[in-house]
């Protein structure tokens, strides 16, 4: 859970980094283009990773509850 923890913090800073870069508003039109669908894709990445630890935690959730 760590290391996905650290890949997730480096996905998020990433993505913060995107939105920084997309307010500036400095880039060509190709280069928002690219910096918008990186964007995009570190958003899924990181949503598919929470939904994966939301899954975890009611797994947990269950096991607890049978085991009372």
């Amino acid at each position: 859970m760590a290391a996905s923890l650290k890949n997730y913090e480096k996905k998020y800073k990433a993505l913060e980094d995107v939105v920084r870069n997309l307010d500036e508003g400095d880039l060509s039109i190709a280069d928002l283009l690219a910096q918008y669908k990186k964007g995009l894709t570190l958003v899924k990445e990181c949503a598919d990773m929470l939904d994966s630890v939301e899954v975890e935690i009611q797994q947990i959730i269950e096991e607890v509850r049978i085991s009372e």
